[in-house]
């Protein structure tokens, strides 16, 4: 406490010495705010930079923001200044502080430098994240999902070995290690088809995945090659000779369950899926996407209902505490949702996957939720309670 009260000091003195020489100088609004930035930047220690380069700007613009209001009081009579709660100005735009910035980019070295080591280290995270997929994308579809997601780790693993960051940006420590590996993670989630593909993969063989029928089979194939090409009505047609030979054909089901879902056919999907489920009623695919289905038509109880289901049945498997979040997340159960997706965040962890990042996600939404309610210290709570540490 005793170092952010210094630290406030610091730079109020700081907001009142450029704002005398601003009005002094007849500064501009977005000169001040530069000007405080920077200076505020220069005496920041280089550890806090490094480690959290945006909270260290964002506490210098609040204080820039400040500067630029007491710069533009009148020195003969007297003023006052509003701030909102964040430390922002409704009379202090963003474009104040978009130019503000152009300032500090050609003129502030401190800032220069550090936002060209984030700019590199996103381009090595990038690089990384490439190598880690086309290594994921070698992964066999018919493994089990702690194989899989072994593997996907170890792909990224040898990313992160293989990377030339190692020279530039700061890789010699356990931190710095996981923080660029969580960053690959992130990375891969949002850009690598692969990993969907992989991890997401209906091939596991189980009893009555495929059919003893030689037509059915041939259906199926060729249902598949329709699929690859995005001929999705084709492959329908496809898939349904397929079942028509064989009603006991799991993966025909579960493959036109899925076809009729890129079509949005969410009820000829949930047909499916409940055919497939009738065969095997432990199809860990068809449990998952029966409830997807259910929530694409907003109908939660249905989506709830399935992915209970499919929790109980692979209690260890995070989708389904994923999903159970998003659902409680709709209905307005906020509480269960954070339960929720504090377990999915868990598997995901112990399991090595990157959807940890997905999670994550959830979790920030889920406050700004618990923030509308004023409900915070309640969020605190159970992540406290469930042994989350909060940033």
């Amino acid at each position: 406490m005793k170092g952010v009260f210094k630290k406030g000091i610091a730079l109020s003195l700081l907001c009142l010495a450029i704002t005398i020489q601003a009005q002094t100088e007849k500064q501009n609004k977005e000169e001040v705010m530069a000007t405080i930035i920077c200076e505020c930047l220069e005496n920041a220690p280089s550890e806090d930079l490094t480690k959290d380069f945006a909270k260290e700007f964002d506490d210098c613009h609040k204080a820039s923001v400040l500067g630029a209001l007491l710069s533009g009081l009148p020195t003969d009579k007297d003023s006052t200044i509003t701030l909102n709660s964040d430390g922002s100005s409704d009379e202090v735009s963003k474009e104040d502080t978009n130019k503000a910035v152009k300032i500090l980019e050609k003129d502030c070295d401190v800032f220069k430098s550090f936002v060209n080591q984030q700019g590199a280290q996103e381009e090595y995270v990038i690089k990384s994240a490439n190598h880690a997929c086309d290594c994921i994308s070698e992964i066999p579809t018919a493994l089990g999902l702690d194989e899989k997601n072994n593997l996907i780790s170890e792909c990224i693993v040898k990313a992160v070995s293989a990377s030339e960051a190692r020279e530039h940006i700061d890789l010699n420590t356990v931190e710095g290690i996981r923080a660029f590996y969580d960053d690959i993670q992130r990375t891969l989630v949002n850009n690598c088809d692969a990993l969907e593909k992989v991890t997401f993969a209906s091939d596991e063989e189980k009893l009555n995945s495929y059919s003893s029928n030689k037509k059915a089979m041939e259906f199926y194939s060729q249902g598949i090659d329709e699929s690859e090409k995005g001929n999705f009505k084709k492959a329908i047609k496809y898939y349904k000779k397929a079942v028509a030979l064989d009603d006991e054909f799991v993966f025909a089901w579960d493959n036109l369950g899925r076809t009729y879902r890129e079509l949005h056919e969410y009820d000829n999907a949930i047909s499916a899926y409940k055919s497939s489920i009738a065969v095997d009623s432990l199809n860990r695919t068809s449990l998952m996407n029966i409830a997807v289905a259910y929530n694409y038509k907003n109908d939660f109880e249905n989506s709830e209902y399935w992915y209970t289901k499919l929790k109980k049945a692979y209690p260890e498997d995070p989708e389904g505490h994923y999903g159970l979040s998003l659902v409680y997340m709709n209905r307005n159960k906020l509480e269960a949702s954070l339960n929720s997706v504090i377990d999915a965040y868990k598997l995901y962890k112990e399991s090595k996957s990157p959807y940890s990042a997905d999670a994550e996600k959830v979790m920030n939404y889920l406050y700004t939720l618990f923030e509308k309610q004023n409900k915070t210290d309640r969020f605190k709570e159970i992540c406290e309670e469930r042994d989350i540490k909060l940033n």
